[in-house]
């Protein structure tokens, strides 16, 4: 391929791109508005697309976030379904726009980078415009700094002296512009003092790794009294279930980790103990597709359960992706002129 056969495909992906993640946002809202989730043992949509799609969380609702947006806003969901505006300028931009300033919003998308639109939302209300000042402000510059743990440490607790100096809080580049300011307002630094309060700082992170060190074996050591023929966990049960599943519920690809509940793997009803390999952490969404069968748990926990959805299926075994072949017909890239016999036979095929 030539340079602008190369430039022509790039643009086209670009837009492509944008297509399919609108309408697989579209689809996860359908999957949770319909409860078509339940089928496959989920507690949602989200959670449906990290155990089925292989999705992170973050994408997953980012998806569903910008899908749900768009429903209010028209004109853009127009430019997503023809793929004219790029993905990560769309998931800014719909924060922000309504009816009245979505063309506007469509327009600055033509032209100002994601830097650009990313500050430019940040700046401004929803339903708001950005002012002339704000479109003449040069870009923000991010900067991106790594830290050894005695680094950090230090920093950490330089900016709590600050704030308690300052009388309020300060974020870290609000500290590190305060700094630098007095820097050159001093004319130097003390690399001497910085160099023994990291020595300082590596004692105590030291320090603590020894306590930690010797901390993790006490649970081995702990006795717990509890009466495993009781209907309820004590409130000790309940917080070592929960640090032992790490206060999130333990259904594989649930992302949920508020309103959780301890619940029997064997019913108590059914002879089940309360003890700690018969209880598991789940959200209130997951408990009650426990109980009206959509999922199923059996083995001991932590370690030996099985999660089956309502047809036994194993829930950890992700299902196979496949390609929307009509996808590529109607709405994405048709390809070289040699596949264009195939294109224009595809309705037959998907007919017969």
């Amino acid at each position: 391929m030539d340079s602008l056969a190369l430039h022509n495909l790039a643009k086209k992906t670009a837009g492509s791109l944008t297509r399919y993640r609108a309408l697989c946002g579209r689809l996860l809202l359908a999957i949770q508005r319909t409860g078509a989730y339940l089928e496959h043992g989920c507690s949602g949509a989200v959670h449906y697309a990290i155990l089925q799609l292989g999705m992170p969380v973050r994408e997953a609702r980012q998806l569903k976030r910008v899908a749900r947006e768009l429903e209010a806003l028209p004109f853009l969901r127009l430019r997503a379904n023809l793929g004219e505006i790029d993905w990560s300028k769309l998931r800014e931009v719909v924060r922000v726009a309504t009816v009245d300033t979505e063309q506007r919003w469509a327009e600055l998308c033509k032209t100002c980078t994601y830097a650009e639109i990313e500050a430019l939302v940040a700046c401004c209300r929803p339903g708001e415009l950005p002012s002339e000042e704000l479109l003449r402000r040069p870009p923000r510059t991010e900067l991106r700094c790594s830290f050894d743990p005695e680094q950090m440490a230090v920093i950490e607790r330089g900016l709590q002296i600050l704030c308690q100096r300052e009388g309020r809080v300060l974020s870290i580049g609000q500290a590190i512009e305060l700094l630098f300011a007095q820097v050159i307002a001093d004319g130097g630094v003390d690399e001497k003092r910085l160099r023994k309060l990291r020595l300082e700082a590596l004692k105590d992170l030291r320090w603590t790794d020894v306590i930690n060190a010797e901390t993790e074996t006490l649970p081995d050591t702990k006795i717990e009294i509890v009466n495993p023929k009781s209907r309820f966990p004590t409130p000790a049960q309940r917080r070592q279930v929960l640090r032992r599943d790490g206060y999130c519920c333990a259904v594989p690809g649930c992302p949920n980790t508020i309103w959780l509940d301890v619940h029997h793997i064997v019913y108590f009803a059914s002879g089940g103990l309360t003890k700690s390999d018969n209880l598991l952490t789940l959200c209130t969404k997951c408990h009650r597709n426990v109980h009206e069968n959509e999922l199923k748990i059996s083995g001991d926990a932590p370690d030996a359960l099985v999660f089956r959805n309502r047809f036994g299926k194993d829930l950890r075994y992700q299902r196979t992706l496949d390609v929307a072949f009509w996808l590529d017909i109607w709405c994405g890239w048709r390809g070289e002129r040699r596949y264009q016999r195939a294109h224009e036979r595809a309705p037959e095929r998907l007919a017969a």
